[in-house]
């Protein structure tokens, strides 16, 4: 069920494309980063990551607070548990989930090519990749 590394690009902009038409804003707990980032690796590989915390918080602390309590220091951790971690963003692909830092917390976004759509209170925005402190391969 997973897209290879060349099916990838079509699979990201049409993603991008539906979720920009959609008029997608960050709302925890329904479509935050983690949940941006998670529906990207579900229609990459079929495994949905995020299916035990989608709809249980409403603000983004109380879902740092839940990936505390089920042993994971933050967002980051939860993706390397699943996810195979690239050494460096040199290394990124279109494709593949960066976990940046945004005001002292981190973020995802998904790569595509020399930048990282990430999402924001207004919708999808994009920001340099050498801002990717970690990589996952979906």
């Amino acid at each position: 069920m997973g897209a290879s590394m060349s099916d990838r690009a079509p699979l990201l902009l049409l993603y991008l494309r539906e979720t920009r038409a959609q008029g997608a804003k960050m709302r925890p707990g329904r479509f935050d980063c983690a949940l941006y980032a998670a529906e990207w690796v579900k229609r990459c590989s079929g495994r949905d990551l995020a299916s035990e915390w989608r709809g249980t918080y409403r603000r983004l602390q109380d879902g740092r607070a839940k990936l505390r309590a089920a042993g994971f220091a933050g967002p980051a951790d939860l993706a390397a548990k699943y996810l195979v971690e690239i050494d460096g963003w040199q290394n990124a692909r279109p494709g593949d989930i960066a976990a940046i830092e945004e005001d002292g917390e981190t973020a995802f976004g998904i790569i595509g090519g020399k930048q990282i759509h990430v999402l924001s209170a207004i919708g999808l925005d994009v920001t340099r990749l050498d801002r990717a402190e970690r990589v996952f391969r979906p």
